[in-house]
């Protein structure tokens, strides 16, 4: 089987998608970071895994890999809110999502909760999220959007740098279990 690790938005290429921006960062950067940090770690475990590239688009990155039933599918970002106030991870799934993407999801997000230190603002449906539909929910497999914390909030992105590796060791973990199960 295969894991597919994603970071959301893209720093380079032809069309850069830098994502919100809050804090003198940049979703993307940060996205891309936590990627890679947690591809290290799933490489670590012989877990084979297909990334997306930083100057790829959403829609090229899901034209030219090839998920499956037995595929982990997970997407990373960064929330933002006008009130630098709004903390809290999300996990988003798909709107046909099963128990199994249910419970990838909500271990995703306690973990990350969990870890940083922050609310844990739960699983939500696509359709609960801002733009009401996600081609990465149209992928088979286990399927999550993992909404990290709040780049417009400054303790949000302090807790996220604190401790972004003992993170990506945990999420890890759970995408290593999860793959397993497949």
């Amino acid at each position: 089987m295969t894991t597919f690790i994603s970071a959301g938005h893209n720093p380079k290429g032809i069309k850069i998608d830098p994502g919100a921006i809050g804090n003198g960062y940049h979703e993307a950067d940060l996205a891309v970071e936590f990627r890679n940090l947690v591809v290290v770690e799933l490489l670590k475990r012989k877990v084979k895994v297909i990334t997306d590239n930083d100057d790829e688009r959403l829609g090229d990155y899901l034209k030219r890999i090839q998920t499956g039933s037995g595929s982990v599918v997970l997407e990373f970002h960064f929330d933002a809110a006008e009130s630098p106030t709004a903390t809290g991870a999300t996990a988003l799934i798909g709107n046909d999502a099963d128990r199994l993407d249910n419970a990838f999801a909500k271990e995703l997000v306690e973990i990350t909760s969990s870890v940083l230190g922050i609310k844990n603002r739960g699983v939500l449906s696509e359709k609960d999220s801002h733009r009401g539909s996600l081609g990465l929910m149209r992928e088979q497999g286990m399927v999550s959007l993992l909404e990290l914390c709040f780049i417009s909030n400054p303790d949000d992105l302090k807790k996220y740098q604190a401790n972004k590796k003992a993170l990506a060791v945990k999420i890890a973990g759970i995408v290593e279990r999860y793959e397993n199960l497949m």
